[in-house]
């Protein structure tokens, strides 16, 4: 029988958290799915971890690829779904329990949403939660459906998106130029796109923050390609066509001295000051302090602003 939700899981080397998100997919409270995986060319133990999970469970189809990266590797697992709503999560992140039940649930309820998204627990290396990923916009969908003309940015958690098969595909599904930012410029394309996006306000995963991540290896070029995809979508409302990232840098090679110092500073002070949270949900208070003081020096108003909008929530 056809399942009513295929949840779509690209792999590349993450054995070291595999076995764990697998299993939170198969111990879900909703049961009628489908787990589809590729495995993308890893060269760690993920492959034979996948073959073990296929074995056991009838619902898990497992493909093994060349490396092509994530975006390709998540758009060759959608086109493949039996079903026409599709869940999306990293390899090294954990659903609870009950998410897909609450999001299917929900789009069956309103079936004019074409893609909703979730709130996530931060876990450590270990799985220990030390804090909320949250946002918040909450549910008005109202926020999220204009094609908007100005600095106006849609921001969710990926690995706790569900959207239909056919809004994923019209609107062109990922895009490898934008890694390792791919899903920022998704949701954006497919609100401009005139789809329909939502936040359910509840947590419904756990997101992984760990030391191989690029957001923690590399947080100036997860920044720049941030800038990249703003650039992008700013063209593209503006009807021009987009750039590559290669043009994107000469563009930026044209900045004064001035502005590339300030861009620099701000984005530093963009990275000590979410450091700094993280450091302070760990109640590691001293580091978070060290963090903090970095981030105001570089730039205080970007802290103040921040520090405002904290106390309003």
């Amino acid at each position: 029988m056809t399942p009513n939700v295929t949840v779509i899981l690209p792999v590349y080397n993450q054995g070291k958290y595999l076995e764990e998100t697998i299993e939170s997919i198969l111990r879900q409270q909703y049961k009628d799915f489908e787990l589809l995986i590729v495995d993308d060319g890893s060269t760690d133990n993920s492959s034979a971890i996948i073959r073990r999970f296929q074995e056991k469970d009838a619902r898990v189809l497992a493909f093994f690829e060349s490396n092509s990266g994530k975006s390709l590797s998540t758009n060759f697992l959608v086109k493949k779904a039996r079903t026409e709503l599709c869940a999306f999560m990293d390899a090294d992140d954990v659903m609870l329990e009950d998410r897909l039940l609450k999001q299917v649930v929900y789009h069956q309820a309103n079936p004019d949403i074409d893609a909703s998204s979730c709130h996530c627990y931060y876990i450590n290396e270990k799985g220990n939660m030390f804090g909320i990923q949250r946002y918040s916009v909450g549910n008005q969908v109202a926020q999220y459906n204009p094609a908007f003309k100005n600095e106006e940015f849609i921001i969710c958690s990926y690995t706790g998106l569900m959207v239909t098969k056919k809004a994923y595909l019209e609107t062109g599904g990922l895009t490898k130029k934008f890694e390792p930012c791919e899903d920022f410029e998704f949701f954006n394309r497919l609100t401009d796109s005139g789809y329909r996006l939502t936040v359910i306000p509840e947590v419904l995963m756990k997101y992984r923050i760990h030391q191989s991540a690029i957001t923690v290896k590399r947080p100036l070029l997860v920044l720049d390609t941030v800038d990249f995809v703003k650039h992008c979508i700013r063209l593209r409302r503006s009807g021009k066509p987009e750039i590559s990232f290669e043009d994107f840098r000469k563009v930026q090679k044209t900045y004064s001295w001035w502005k590339k110092m300030n861009k620099k500073r701000f984005k530093y002070s963009m990275i000590y000051f979410r450091n700094a949270g993280f450091s302070r949900l760990s109640k590691d208070y001293l580091d978070c302090a060290y963090q903090l003081t970095a981030s105001l020096i570089l730039s205080p108003d970007y802290v103040a602003k921040k520090i405002v909008n904290y106390c309003k929530k």
